[in-house]
């Protein structure tokens, strides 16, 4: 899972250290408490080279003294020359140790933490724990352009596939960056994926306002373990002409975690498989009540425009909400949430003020079925549309929201569905008594024959409504002057027509043939 960036002979020191604490334990079983104390400690905490060193000198001091004080002079003289063992095994492991720390700094240059605002980097306290494993760690800030993407991320694991199948290579951080961004057409993927497979455009909007919250993870070389979707979002802020001035300087530097140099492959497999296989349980906020905060915030910014707001300045006070709510540029999802809410608040003010039910029974079912509100409003206040309807007929839009309050419509697309109905007074009957019955089978049934037979009638009225339009085209076309076509008609329009007569051209002239008729 994780990239072999580390030798096996740290692993191999600490393994030695373990074994002469053993050792030592071992040997000093009959010294009393302080010793046992000091061993205990070491066996129960993992701990650095350093720290065992200094533990280990601890025991050794403690058990000099206990020879000495010991009258025995076989007995004394033994223990002596095993304590002798212990501080020369002491010195070996050390020497070792630094052979390492020298070979590793040799290939590995390590990224820097900086200071930031007046932060400077420290160890992480309290000291972090993954997979039941306490992990030292330094916080520090870095460059964005000085952190790596992972070209191991096993989150990314198809598409670098298809990169090294492409390329017959691993792809360098600014191709990890493109294959985040899906910027990079890579074999396998669908010409009909959405563009942000990997949101990191979202992501980037919330950065931008809230900075970076939770601070990537990195090794010793500035490779990033975990946070390659908070560092390419960082970048996109860096390379988009979305984002302002105050915006890129806040990505400009990012708050991280980084391993010391004592990090194991141990250590970095914790890392990973934490936080990308363990869920941190956060639970996102429902949309209702998400739209509800742009919702309130939008009346409050209407509240302080005395005169009332224009339609541009209502551009712009949008703009702010979609910029403060990390909506993106497109003021589209602000106008969803504002008319969302006020379906929601017209369906909550019709079940607590008219029929006199509980308001937060009420606002839970307008939490739960949030979503079809966005439906009600399809069409917006043009003649036709769903909204427009419902808006000029009350009686028809408590039919639909009782439909809605009692969950027997089966899901929000299914009013568009009901549009259909609205024009047809025996398919307006069947909602009725669908939103009368309390069988859910049965409402089901009356909505689905309200649907049908609205359908079937439209089907109907489109082909009666064919003579008519064809004779109305002929005789118009008859009656048009030639020249019309070449002086008048656009030159898409005439290939449109083209088109259309070659169409129908065939069939035609074999349905007249079926009758008799001579073309």
């Amino acid at each position: 899972m994780m990239p072999k960036t580390k030798t096996n002979i740290t692993e191999d020191i600490r393994k030695s250290i373990e074994v002469v604490i053993e050792k030592a334990r071992r040997i000093s079983a009959d010294l009393g408490k302080e010793v046992e104390e000091i061993l205990q400690q070491g066996k129960d905490n993992p701990l650095l080279l350093d720290e065992a060193s200094q533990l280990l000198t601890k025991v050794v001091t403690v058990l000099k003294r206990s020879a000495s004080e010991r009258k025995d002079k076989t007995a004394s003289k033994s223990l002596e020359e095993n304590i002798n063992q212990i501080v020369q095994q002491i010195i070996e492991i050390r020497k070792l140790a630094m052979q390492d720390t020298t070979e590793t700094n040799a290939h590995t240059k390590k990224l820097e933490l900086v200071a930031h605002k007046g932060i400077k980097p420290g160890k992480v306290q309290p000291l972090p724990c993954f997979q039941g494993k306490f992990i030292p760690m330094m916080s520090g800030f870095v460059k964005t352009t000085d952190i790596k993407l992972w070209n191991e991320n096993d989150r990314l694991e198809i598409h670098l596939g298809q990169f090294r199948q492409k390329n017959g290579r691993e792809p360098n951080s600014e191709e990890c960056l493109d294959i985040m961004l899906s910027k990079m057409k890579l074999p396998g993927i669908a010409d009909d994926e959405k563009d942000d497979q990997f949101e990191i455009i979202e992501l980037a909007r919330s950065i931008a306002i809230n900075g970076v919250r939770k601070p990537p993870i990195l090794d010793v070389d500035g490779t990033l373990l975990d946070g390659n979707r908070r560092v390419a979002a960082c970048y996109q802020i860096r390379n988009s002409d979305e984002f302002d001035s105050e915006q890129k300087r806040r990505a400009e530097y990012i708050q991280v975690w980084q391993l010391t140099e004592h990090g194991t492959d141990d250590d970095r497999d914790a890392v990973v498989v934490s936080l990308n296989f363990e869920s941190d349980c956060k639970l996102d906020w429902p949309e209702y009540i998400k739209a509800r905060k742009v919702y309130d915030e939008w009346q409050a910014m209407l509240a302080l425009e005395p005169r009332g707001p224009g339609s541009k300045r209502q551009a712009e006070m949008k703009r702010e909400l979609s910029t403060k709510f990390a909506l993106g540029p497109d003021t589209s999802p602000v106008n969803r949430y504002i008319k969302m809410v006020e379906w929601a608040t017209d369906f909550e003010d019709y079940y607590i003020n008219e029929k006199k039910l509980d308001p937060y029974e009420v606002k839970h079912r307008a939490d739960k079925y949030f979503q079809y509100f966005n439906e009600l409003n399809r069409g917006g206040s043009k003649q036709g549309g769903i909204a427009f309807t419902l808006t000029q007929d009350e009686g028809l839009k408590h039919t639909v929201f009782d439909l809605i309050y009692d969950g027997k419509l089966r899901n929000p697309q299914q009013i568009r569905s009901l549009k259909q109905t609205f024009e047809n007074q025996e398919a307006r009957k069947l909602l009725g008594r669908a939103r009368q019955e309390s069988d859910p089978d049965l409402a089901d049934d009356h909505i689905e024959n309200a649907i049908t037979i609205a359908r079937s009638q439209r089907a109907e009225i489109r082909e009666m409504g064919a003579n008519t339009r064809i004779e109305s085209f002929v005789k118009w076309l008859e009656e048009l002057p030639p020249r019309a076509f070449r002086d008048q008609i656009k030159s898409e329009n005439l290939e449109g027509l083209v088109r259309a007569l070659k169409l129908v051209e065939p069939m035609v002239t074999e349905i007249l043939r079926e009758k008799g008729t001579e073309v």
